[in-house]
């Protein structure tokens, strides 16, 4: 796709944008003197294979090693064409062995949409993606960490460190404390597996803990388009705060949770805000939920 451009962040730090077409997320680069860790693969071989033809061109040294930051498809399905060692939490290697085992056809993702394993969005997005998937390979990653893992690519490290959340149970974020730079792949979003979208105070409040803790001047999201400055994350996660303590002060209770919102917030909410309103109010509902598969 020409819509995506790999752009330098920092002297040691380079992200491909990405693409809502396909939901192609944003893909990270660290390079050091040993070579280049790749985060996240891609959600197609093409997409793997634009990452890798952008990193020549800019002259980056090639792909040493890949870090899954979760198990969705979208970040790992271009990882056996990136052909090099990938590593991921223990989960997600778990999940990533029962899917590659799975059949990809369309029909067997129709099945799987019907049955609750799947969500709509993201067959139709697999299937506008990669239409043939008859040579699809899906492989689990080499090496699993429980809690954290630091890599040394020579003069620059990269810190792996397992952080979970309402999107994913497995997701990790690969911090680069030399360049203040924090990939956080889909970690701060909602659940979208289990019915209407959810966010649950439970498990958001310490994962914004964790990664304001870091030495990050740059948070780079699997699916904005811009890397978000340390300031600018930390108004997002006070204003998260903000309405998922309201939603838990005032309980199920929609009208009530909107008639106080602009309080809570010191402003008039706009509508990102009722969003995160509905997503909190969705999580009462349905607060302890496991993996699809």
């Amino acid at each position: 796709m020409s819509d995506h451009v790999l752009t330098q962040l920092t002297p040691r730090v380079w992200w491909l944008n990405p693409v809502s077409a396909t939901d192609r997320p944003t893909l990270g680069v660290i390079v050091g003197e040993r070579g280049s860790l790749v985060v996240d693969a891609g959600n197609s071989p093409a997409h793997a294979g634009a990452l890798r033809a952008a990193m020549a061109r800019h002259d980056l040294p090639a792909p040493r090693l890949i870090a899954l930051t979760h198990w969705h498809w979208d970040h790992v399905f271009g990882a056996a064409t990136l052909d090099v060692p990938a590593l991921a939490s223990h989960e997600t290697q778990r999940v990533l062995g029962l899917m590659a085992a799975m059949d990809w056809g369309d029909q067997a993702l129709d099945q799987r949409v019907e049955a609750g394993v799947e969500i709509a969005f993201c067959r139709d997005m697999i299937k506008a993606e990669l239409p043939d998937r008859s040579g699809l390979l899906i492989r689990p990653p080499e090496i699993g960490l429980a809690d954290a893992l630091t890599l040394n690519l020579g003069d620059v490290t990269c810190r792996l460190i397992h952080v979970g959340g309402d999107h994913s149970p497995d997701a990790i974020t690969v911090h680069v404390p030399e360049e203040r730079v924090a990939f956080i792949g889909d970690a701060i979003y909602d659940d979208l597996y289990h019915g209407p979208r959810r966010l649950t105070a439970r498990l958001l409040f310490p994962l914004l803990d964790r990664l304001l803790a870091l030495d990050a001047a740059y948070y780079v999201a699997g699916h904005d388009t811009e890397p978000i400055g340390r300031e600018q994350f930390a108004r997002d996660a006070a204003e998260l705060r903000a309405i998922g303590a309201l939603v838990g002060r005032i309980g199920d209770d929609h009208d009530a949770v909107v008639a106080a919102l602009p309080a809570a917030l010191g402003a008039q909410p706009d509508a990102g805000h009722h969003e995160i309103a509905a997503a909190f109010l969705a999580g009462l509902r349905l607060p302890e939920v496991a993996s699809p598969l």
